[in-house]
């Protein structure tokens, strides 16, 4: 029966829905799963703790995933803003009702189970090793600060959890009859026709008024307003912002050039023609016609071979792919044929039509490039010794403008939005390195706020918020001709939404598609064997369920993509049969398993907690967070 119920550590919910403690050394670490004896509690279920040291551990391992989620540090207060500590804890609180139950249910692992499931765990061996080495296992312990005693306590513990789990939901089947409702949501099939209503069919488009604009304006100046404003100071320390090439010896940049050379080097290309031959006598027969006074040309032609069959086009040496005909047609002159070629994919003629010379760039040319490109280099290890000396600057009150004078570094000092563009519509985002994220930051931040440096590469880019302009209300007269262009479309769409509606009524009236398309000009359209998954080339979604919603003879006018009307209506319905053995079958009935276990789960995890009892300590639970919880 034991072997039965430790199946449930290879099923769905021990893995997915619990979140149950993961004891492999390579994911979390095994100091993260131990409770530590003689700590407050955060919590109890019944006699089962949850204390402070294993709250904070669960707590930290998640503000870590998270973190590596967002790609920045995320701190404890927004951690508490979206209910992360309360997550945590519900987690910890289903593990403990669980081992509560499994424990008042009597359940049990022998020492000898226990030890063949540790020595079978990939996790606890050593990498590349198939067996398990309990001196590894050791050192593993040691280095995590554990005993052999607390790391098998606390694996006895999630074997009894899963014991439990796999007795509650372990080989549970939805019906068949519940698995064939939902395949058949999946699968039915619908045939539509369908008539798209183009912006035209919505009739002249119309003139607002004076008092149209002023209504229609007052109801959305939000939509027309100036945006925010942020004047900010940037300043960025990278490689390149604090090279000096002056700084570079001139027989270093010569050395480097020569080191380099290859760089500044654009190899010999050639224009290469190459005829392939079936056989080595054709290819010597052609040949000899060649040296005979025929030119390649007519042995292309007789070959029935076109230009774009024999041109290798202008290539370097390397860039042939067969080295025996790159080494013939770099040893050819201009226009001179090979003899015939032993290749990779038979013999072949081969001929060298241009030539196009090696071209080195001279020292002189490049000598400033390669100084930078040196100072550039040796400055990546000045970064970090410059940032750390700007940060002690900022923290004994320096500004960014302070900093700049101190250090001989470009600050730059833009007005924009949060798009980047300034009041009179210039790009200034490109006038500093990260842009993207030093605008998301710098619209979120305040005005003389101390803000973390942006990572860029390998430098830093420091931000401050030197004033905030507010979003503005623009009047009417400025923004004119947008408020017509926006009043006009709108109106426009609801004309063209009406005569789809209009359309679609006399369709339930008996009226003829045929008929109502040819009125606006337009072509009745198919579309077949739809499902529920499928994607209409003329409408989308909300089109695709409108074709869903009624029986075979539904009609319905829905949006088209881009600005259009559809007006469609159900001439078929089909459902396929089911088989439940089929694959699509299977994975709709392991899907619902899923789903009907965790709500059973659930539902013992929440009846159980009520029967055992349980209780929180509001603050131990502040404590082990850091921050207030309401």
């Amino acid at each position: 029966m034991l072997d039965a119920l430790r199946r449930g550590a290879k099923t769905w919910v021990a893995k997915i829905l619990l979140g149950l403690l993961v004891l492999s050394f390579a994911i979390w670490g095994v100091a993260d799963v131990v409770r530590w004896g003689g700590t407050p509690t955060v919590a109890e279920v019944g006699e089962t703790e949850i204390t402070v040291a294993e709250f904070q551990r669960a707590y930290d391992r998640q503000l870590r995933d998270l973190s590596r989620q967002f790609g920045q540090a995320v701190d404890r207060d927004f951690a508490e803003s979206i209910g992360l500590p309360q997550q945590v804890l519900g987690r910890l609180l289903s593990e403990a009702t669980l081992t509560a139950a499994a424990r008042d249910a009597g359940l049990g692992v022998s020492d000898e189970v226990l030890a063949r499931e540790i020595a079978a765990d990939p996790a606890l061996r050593p990498p590349g090793s198939d067996t398990f080495d309990r001196g590894y296992f050791a050192r593993l312990l040691r280095e995590n600060g554990l005993t052999e005693e607390m790391y098998i306590a606390e694996r006895r513990l999630q074997s009894l959890r899963e014991q439990l789990v796999d007795g509650i939901v372990g080989g549970m089947q939805p019906p068949e009859a519940y698995v064939a409702v939902f395949d058949r949501y999946r699968t039915e099939q619908r045939d539509v026709r369908y008539v798209v209503l183009p912006l035209s069919a919505a009739g002249p488009a119309p003139v607002p008024t004076d008092s149209d604009l002023e209504a229609w304006y007052a109801d959305r100046k939000g939509e027309f307003q100036a945006p925010e404003y942020r004047e900010l100071a940037v300043l960025a320390v990278t490689p390149e912002a604090i090279a000096d090439p002056s700084s570079v010896s001139a027989e270093d940049v010569r050395r480097e050039y020569e080191q380099g050379r290859a760089s500044f080097t654009s190899p010999e290309r050639r224009r290469v023609r190459q005829v392939l031959f079936p056989t080595s006598e054709e290819a010597a027969e052609a040949s000899a016609r060649i040296k005979g006074g025929a030119s390649l040309d007519d042995v292309i032609a007789e070959r029935g071979l076109t230009p774009a069959d024999v041109e290798l086009g202008l290539v370097a040496e390397g860039d042939i792919i067969d080295p025996a005909i790159a080494e013939v047609a770099f040893s050819l002159e201009p226009g001179e044929v090979s003899d015939p070629v032993d290749a990779r994919f038979g013999s072949a003629i081969v001929q060298v039509v241009e030539v196009e010379p090696e071209v080195v760039r001279p020292f002189e040319e490049v000598r400033e490039e390669v100084a930078r490109s040196l100072a550039t280099r040796r400055a990546e290890d000045l970064v970090y010794d410059t940032h750390d000396e700007i940060e002690d600057a900022r923290a004994g009150g320096a500004s960014l403008a302070e900093i700049a004078d101190r250090f001989s570094l470009p600050l730059v000092t833009v007005i924009t939005d949060a798009r980047g563009q300034s009041p009179e519509g210039e790009v200034v985002s490109g006038r500093f390195p990260q842009s993207g994220e030093v605008l998301q930051a710098a619209f979120e931040a305040e005005v003389g706020e101390e803000n973390d440096p942006v990572r860029s590469g390998l430098g830093y880019v420091w931000y401050e918020v030197k004033d905030i302009i507010p979003a503005a209300d623009r009047p009417l007269a400025e923004v004119r001709d947008q408020v017509v262009a926006a009043w006009t479309a709108e109106k426009t769409d609801e004309a063209l939404a009406a005569r789809a509606e209009e359309m679609a009524g006399a369709l339930r009236s008996g009226g003829d598609i045929e008929a109502l398309a040819a009125e606006i000009g337009e072509a009745v359209r198919t579309a077949e064997d739809l499902t529920r998954a499928g994607q209409p080339a003329d409408f989308g979604p909300e089109g695709l369920e409108a074709v869903f919603a009624g029986p075979a003879g539904h009609v319905a006018a829905v949006s088209g993509n881009g600005r259009t009307q559809v007006v469609l209506q159900v001439t078929d319905v089909a459902v396929p049969a089911f088989f439940p053995e089929a694959a699509e079958s299977q994975q709709v009935a392991a899907q619902l398993e899923s789903q009907l276990g965790d709500s059973l789960l659930g539902l013992y995890i929440d009846r159980s907690r009520d029967a055992l009892g349980s209780s929180i300590d509001e603050q131990a639970l502040r404590t082990a967070t850091g921050s207030t919880i309401r």
